[in-house]
Parts: C-alpha cells; structure tokens; sequence
C-alpha cells in the first residue's frame, strides 16, 4: 500500500491539511507581527540567512565560498545553499528563504497531523494533538528563522513517520527512503535519525534494504567531505567548526563531549530535549506491554535525542533541536495512542509545557529580531557597498558579504579556518586580527567590541558607533563599532560616515568618536 493510499485508508490527508494550515498560519502570525515592529520593512531575523545566499551566489559563479578564489565552508547546510540558486536574479534570490520555509513548515505540519491520524487516538483527540503539535513544538518559529531548519524537521517526521510505516507493515515507503536521504543533507545532525532508521531496516529482517539505503544516505554526505578536503578545508563545514570549537576552547574528547552536554543541558529546552529521551528510552524498558515495534520506534527517536545532546546544539532562536523533539513527541503520540487518556493527558501536558519554554522568547524577543538585522547588519551592508566599496572585516557575515564584490574577512571564523584557529587558541595575542586585515589590504572593520575587542590592531583608530537603542531582540550587541584599520584612510572614512548617518532609518543613529 502506498503512502498517499495509507493516509486515505486512516483519514490521514485530512488531519495533515489541517495541522498544516495551522502551523502555516502561526508562521504567517509571525511574519505579520514582525513586518509591523520593522515598520512594514520584511528582514529576517538572523544575518545567518544572508550567508547562505552569499554561498549560493558564489555556488552559481563557480566558485564555494564567501570571496572569489578563496574556499570556505562558511554555510550550515549541503543542500540550503543549492536550494537558494539565485537563478532568477538577486530580488527573488531574497524571497527564497521565505518560500522554502513556508513549504517546510507546511510539510512539517502535515506530517505531524498525519502522523498523529495513523495512532488511531479517535477523532477528539487527533484533532486536539494535530492542532497542539504545530503550535507547541515551535513550527513556525524555525520557520520563521529563515534558516534550513524547518526543512530538516519535516525531514525527521518523515523518517519517523516513515519508519513506524515500516515497523508496522514491513514496507519501506517513500516516507522513509525520501526523510533518510535527504535529513542529512539539510544538517548533518540528521546522520544520527536516519542511521537508527537504517539499523532498525537491517535488524527487523531487510538487511539488503537497510545497507542500501545506509550507504545512499552516506555518499552524498562522504562526496561532500571530500569535496572540502579537495579544497584544502575540514572536512566539516566551517560554521560547525566555529561553533564547536568556540563552545569550551581548549577541550577536546571526553571532555568536549561533557561540556557540550552540560552547557546543553543550562537551556530549559535542553532539559524538555533531556527528559524527552529518557522517557523514550525509559518507557520501552520498564514498561513490558512496549517491548513491540512501539519500543523499537521510541528507542530510534531516544537514541537520536541523547546523539543531538551529545554532538548537536540548543538555541540560537530554538532551531537546532526542534527536529529530534518533534521526532520524540509523535514517537510517544504513537507509542502510547492504546494506553488510555491518562497517557495522553500526560502527552498534552508534556506539549504545553513545550509551548511555554518556546513561545515567550519568540514574543518577547525574536519578533524584533527582524527589525533589528535592518537597523543594523543591513545599514552595516549599506554603508559597506554603496559607501566605502572596498574590502571590509565584519563579525556578521551575511548582509555585508552578499551582493557585494570586494573583499569581506569573517571575523568570527564561519569563514576563514585562519581566524577560527586564532579565536580558538588561547595563547593567541592581542591584535591579532591586524596582520589579516593589512594581508588583504582591508581599510575598514566593523565589529562588536563585546566580542572581539582583543582583535582590534594597536593603530586602528575607532570612527564612532552604530547603536540601535532597542535591545528587545536577541542580536549579539545593540552597538557596533566602526575602525579604520589604516590611518591613513581615517578622514575618507569619516568623510563617507558623515554622508551615511543622514540616511539610517529611524532606530538607528550614528554615534562619531570624538
């Protein structure tokens, strides 16, 4: 039986149009709420968007990176890059994140709603739980992000979706084969889900299917690796580096791995990601009547939680662990769809405390977020290429570098594997960013003092600061500051600053050093 005749059979198609349509219109909620804090100006709400699209115009000009002749693996994702081809031209290159998102969050939404429809929970309670779920799990939020994240969630649902389709029926539909793929492809996270998936393929009598469609999954994934490696770069992309390496300097094997869990483990959604996996890998243990295909459903789904706790993230907009959380949740809808309402009580409790780690930081904070990348990277950007039009050294990567021609040094390391390597090691001096910027003759550096003061070189001399009064987002700094990093381009620079300042939107003033 095919996948699409399996939602006809269970009534499936319906409720997944309906959990779609909501967490599509929780995601449209969004948008509106934050185009009318920017003032009716649409930005996204993270520079990190804009790094893809920069990647994806250099992808389409030959190239892999953020500045021409030189590789860097300065994107999160093998595959949102190639999704953002500017094909079309650079104004609807900006759109795309946006369309891509809405057909994640879709897709997303649609599959909780027909995963919840196959436990069979009787009609009152589907319709609750396809409701709850987009709302509660953060579905528009990654959506909202801009990122490739609300693709790898739809991904992870399908893999689950997918496997209980296999562990029930014996048949590997398209579900399963499409979410084990390409999982991995959107983040690398997605190795530990579509791994299980596959082993659980191999141990329940279809070792052929579950090798085959292991080793599919990993030759895109290893074909990359290589392809970096051709590049001279790390076999991983560079943005995972940064943000690995910077995460606890100075450690390294067990220790990392403690660290990590433990710096993990201080976010509330990392404890709800934590007591999610426990409770999955709990349940089939102490409870005999799931020792069955449930149990092998909810191990997968708790294995790949403590893998994300291990190895993976929490935060930055509540992104990184929506896809395995999500996973986890309808697991349990299914796992426990013949227990009683007792269960599912329990269930819809566990969904609305979900609902309260992730949604008082999306009102309070991540709505303004959009008009804050405005009021600062894209003025940042503006002044960098219709202003100053030379090569510049940013901390934000995205806004400045895309669609611009001249030279842009990464501050932060997504970028430059030479910079990762210096922010990282301890011993490194003082000034150190001096020598890069003067190496490809950078006259200009905009930066917050807050995170990279000490890489400010001895005679760069400090022009002002951009400073947006509005600390409601959740950005890196409200204040970023201006260097001419050669004296000799101080009065061109102050010069081309005291023409900008006059055109910075309402927010956002320019503050000159005296």
């Amino acid at each position: 039986m095919s996948s699409t005749a399996s939602l006809r059979r269970d009534g499936g198609a319906a409720w997944a149009a309906l959990a779609a349509a909501v967490a599509v219109l929780v995601l449209a909620g969004l948008e509106i709420a934050a185009l009318r804090h920017a003032g009716g100006v649409f930005d996204y709400p993270l520079d990190d968007v804009y790094i893809h699209l920069a990647m994806a115009e250099s992808i389409l000009e030959g190239g892999y990176g953020i500045n021409p002749g030189e590789p860097a693996s300065a994107a999160s994702s093998i595959l949102y890059p190639l999704l953002l081809l500017p094909l079309f031209g650079a104004k609807l290159q900006f759109w795309m994140p946006l369309v891509w998102n809405v057909l994640g969050v879709a897709a997303s939404g649609a599959l909780w709603g027909a995963g919840v429809a196959r436990a069979a929970i009787g009609p009152g309670a589907t319709a609750l739980f396809a409701v709850l779920g987009p709302v509660t799990l953060n579905l528009a939020g990654i959506g909202f992000t801009g990122m490739e994240n609300s693709l790898h969630v739809a991904a992870a649902l399908a893999t689950t979706f997918g496997l209980w389709i296999f562990l029930s029926e014996r048949r590997i539909g398209a579900l399963l084969l499409l979410g084990t793929f390409f999982a991995p492809l959107i983040r690398l996270e997605g190795l530990a889900l579509s791994g299980l998936a596959c082993a659980v393929i191999v141990l329940r009598g279809r070792p052929g299917a579950g090798i085959a469609l292991g080793l599919a999954t990993l030759a895109p994934v290893a074909g990359f690796m290589a392809f970096l490696h051709g590049l001279g770069l790390a076999m991983l992309p560079g943005s995972v580096l940064a943000k690995a390496g910077l995460l606890g300097p100075g450690l390294s094997g067990i220790d990392q791995v403690i660290f990590r869990i433990a710096i993990n483990l201080t976010e509330p959604a990392g404890m709800l990601l934590a007591a999610a996996t426990v409770l999955c890998l709990a349940l089939p243990a102490f409870v005999p009547g799931l020792r069955d295909r449930r149990g092998a459903l909810l191990v997968v789904a708790g294995l790949a939680g403590l893998a994300h706790l291990i190895g993976g993230q929490i935060g930055w907009m509540h992104r990184y662990e929506i896809y395995v959380l999500a996973s986890q949740a309808l697991a349990l809808v299914i796992a426990l769809a013949g227990t009683g309402p007792g269960a599912r009580a329990a269930l819809v409790a566990a969904l609305l405390i979900c609902g309260a780690v992730y949604w008082p930081k999306m009102l309070v904070h991540y709505l303004w977020n959009p008009r804050a990348v405005h009021l600062q990277q894209a003025q940042m950007a503006r002044f960098a290429k219709d202003y100053w039009k030379g090569p510049v050294a940013v901390n934000d990567l995205g806004w400045v570098a895309w669609q611009n021609p001249n030279y842009v040094l990464d501050l932060y390391g997504l970028a430059s594997p030479e910079v990762l390597a210096l922010r990282a090691d301890p011993a490194t001096p003082a000034g150190w960013a001096a020598p890069l910027v003067a190496r490809h003759g950078i006259g200009l550096a905009m930066l917050y003092d807050k995170w990279l003061k000490s890489a400010v070189g001895p005679d760069w001399v400090l022009l002002g600061q951009l400073v947006n009064g509005d600390d409601r987002a959740a950005i890196g700094d409200e204040v970023v500051s201006f260097y001419a990093t050669d004296p000799a381009r101080v009065a061109q620079l102050r010069a081309e600053l005291a023409d900008f300042a006059p055109t910075l939107p309402a927010g956002v003033v320019w503050q000159a050093a005296p």
